[in-house]
């Protein structure tokens, strides 16, 4: 059986926390960013939890993750 590759796009984009949880950033940051307000692009300067669905398909993609049981 050969071994489970990273997928290392993913693996970049993505931060996990102590407790395990998956950090993920906002898009549309780098494109046309005069016509955004000073105001949005603060805001998707921040990482946010992912959601469950999104967590279980990354942790395909990313088998190296450290999760955190209990």
């Amino acid at each position: 059986m050969p071994k489970i590759k990273t997928h290392q796009a993913t693996a970049k984009r993505i931060k996990v926390t102590g407790t395990g949880k998956i950090l993920r950033s906002k898009g549309f940051q780098n494109h046309k960013k005069a016509a955004k307000s000073k105001r949005s692009l603060r805001k998707m300067d921040d990482m946010l939890p992912t959601s469950a669905g999104v967590a279980r398909r990354i942790r395909k993609l990313v088998p190296g993750l450290k999760v955190r049981k209990g």
